[in-house]
């Protein structure tokens, strides 16, 4: 096993994995959890890579942040995730970070289809699907999006534990991509 990953990518697994149970079991994940990772992954990257390090891993965090804070302002993700993402960016830098958030955005759309998926099977759950409908005709027909937000006890309605999509597609990219980066 190579020095440099067991020096920056296990601290990574232990911040995300702890971060998304934390997220999965609370739906928050707690500042000083995201504060002393971020520090981790700054000291880290320096004590590796020198001030050169230090410097990347500000701007993977920058990135990181950057990745999720649309959806934070639009209420698609909360504060959490997006300070999560800020200090994974730590840890790989800049076009880590962008290539780690693109996969778990990809794996939270995977995640969020069977959520929806899972209403046609639970009866006890409103479906999402007819509202997806009107808004996609409404779409087709004034060429102008439409949110319908949900309504209550539907399915997408309800809380998703994004850490987890973090911790799945940034370990999916570390593992992925390290061999690749030797």
């Amino acid at each position: 096993m190579d020095q440099g990953f067991v020096f920056i990518a296990l601290p990574l697994m232990l911040l995300i994995w702890s971060a998304a149970a934390w997220d999965f079991h609370a739906r928050r994940i707690p500042n000083v959890l995201v504060l002393v990772g971020a520090a981790t992954g700054l000291l880290l990257q320096g004590i590796q890579a020198g001030p050169g390090g230090a410097q990347t891993s500000l701007y993977g965090l920058l990135v990181g942040l950057a990745i999720l804070m649309p959806g934070y302002l639009m209420g698609f993700t909360g504060a959490g995730d997006a300070k999560l993402m800020a200090a994974t960016g730590t840890f790989l830098g800049p076009w880590g970070i962008l290539q780690a958030g693109l996969a778990s955005i990809a794996v939270g759309g995977i995640i969020g289809l069977l959520f929806a998926a899972s209403a046609l099977f639970n009866r006890r759950s409103v479906s999402p699907w007819s509202r997806y409908g009107l808004m996609m005709k409404t779409l087709v027909a004034t060429g102008k999006p439409l949110y319908i937000p949900p309504t209550e006890g539907e399915v997408m309605g309800k809380k998703f534990p994004f850490a987890v999509s973090i911790a799945i597609g940034t370990t999916v990219w570390v593992i992925w991509q390290w061999p690749l980066a030797q």
